[in-house]
């Protein structure tokens, strides 16, 4: 069936001498794998810059249920970046989240609301100067709202601690693997209540931020199964030093 649809890029590689295949998120039929014959050649209209990490596309697609591989008919830039692909804290957290994204959709379908979710938040990302600290943290607990595990709002003076595993706020901490302490448990929840539009970012060390993070990936990690390392994670934590 031929068909029109967005897309949002997450990953793509080379195959064979012109070609490449690409992993890009449709806001119907979710996550999907395309190739891209002669892409990489000279004179190609479909250019091999339209396949990096987050870009968003207009294509005319060729699916046939049943195939691992579909095919690109036609190949647009929807809504060209004006910083993402030249700021490079921008383009490393585009590489961050494009990574975590296709860890998420491999093992789960997204369905068009979370789609347009991710899409303006792409957006704003490319147009944000002023407010990016936070931008990632807030991104991942905002998905989860679309995945089925978004903490649970009982944070008080009496439940204080975040247990990952539950995905909630206790009485007791339980450790530092499955629970955060007291002070990551109030920081946990200003993220998870905060809007990635409007959010001014917490004054925080460097370190602590980091370590927050790493916490939301363990907390994708205990309620998704098969969700693998992040290995992108360790070039954001360069980056942003």
């Amino acid at each position: 069936m031929i068909r029109s649809t967005q897309g949002i890029v997450l990953h793509s590689f080379k195959y064979g001498e012109s070609g490449m295949i690409a992993r890009i998120l449709t806001p119907s039929a979710g996550l999907l794998s395309f190739l891209v014959h002669g892409v990489r050649k000279a004179r190609s209209k479909n250019k091999a810059h339209l396949l990096q990490p987050l870009t968003l596309l207009d294509m005319v697609v060729y699916i046939k249920p049943g195939d691992q591989l579909q095919n690109i008919r036609e190949l647009h830039c929807a809504k060209p970046f004006a910083t993402i692909h030249t700021d490079i804290r921008k383009t490393t957290m585009a590489l961050f989240l494009a990574e975590v994204l296709l860890n998420t959709c491999k093992h789960q379908q997204i369905q068009e609301e979370a789609y347009h979710f991710i899409e303006n938040s792409i957006l704003l990302l490319d147009r944000e100067d002023t407010r990016m600290a936070d931008f990632h943290l807030i991104f991942l607990l905002q998905l989860t709202q679309y995945l089925g595990f978004f903490p649970a709002r009982n944070y008080s003076a009496t439940h204080c601690y975040f247990n990952l595993r539950e995905g909630s706020y206790q009485q007791a901490f339980h450790g530092n693997t499955e629970s955060l302490e007291q002070d990551d448990s109030r920081i946990f929840f200003a993220l998870s209540d905060a809007q990635i539009s409007t959010h001014e970012p917490i004054p925080l060390p460097r370190e602590k931020r980091m370590y927050l993070l790493y916490k939301i990936i363990d907390y994708y990690r205990y309620h998704m199964d098969g969700f693998k390392e992040v290995k992108s994670l360790k070039v954001l934590e360069a980056v942003f030093h």
